[in-house]
């Protein structure tokens, strides 16, 4: 089912995060590189789920190249309010790591971090906490 995605991620094949970056060309290389495998992995996900395309967009953070931390960040940028997908936002990241091994399977995603924001022009039902508000603790957490 996957064959025709996995078809045009030839030019992935070769490569290998963990290998140094020996100038600006190979590392905006290596970042686009990376970005198109995300916005893949983002796709897939969102399409197995139903989510609606245009709901999340997936951007590739600088992370100084100097730290010792070799960590691609990656956010997730929510663009329409849902409830829905609040909800089961962690089970979408989940699922969106999980395609990086799917597309990549040689490759050791676990430096891979993902972060949330909304879009500026993200529409949400409140912009205020009111005062008073009860937090409650679910019997999970």
């Amino acid at each position: 089912m996957f064959e025709s995605l996995k078809t045009g991620l030839s030019k992935f094949a070769s490569y290998n995060e963990n290998s140094p970056s020996t100038n600006f060309d190979s590392t905006l290389h290596d970042n686009l590189n990376r970005l198109e495998l995300a916005r893949l992995a983002l796709s897939d996900t969102v399409r197995r789920n139903g989510i609606p395309r245009d709901w999340l967009q997936v951007e590739l953070l600088n992370v100084d190249q100097q730290s010792r931390f070799n960590q691609t960040h990656l956010q997730l940028v929510m663009s329409r309010w849902s409830e829905q997908l609040l909800h089961y936002s962690a089970a979408v990241q989940q699922q969106f790591l999980a395609s990086f091994d799917y597309f990549e399977p040689g490759v050791d995603h676990s430096a891979y971090v993902v972060s949330w924001r909304f879009a500026t022009d993200c529409v949400v039902p409140s912009a205020l906490i009111p005062d008073g508000t009860p937090w409650h603790v679910s019997a999970m957490g």
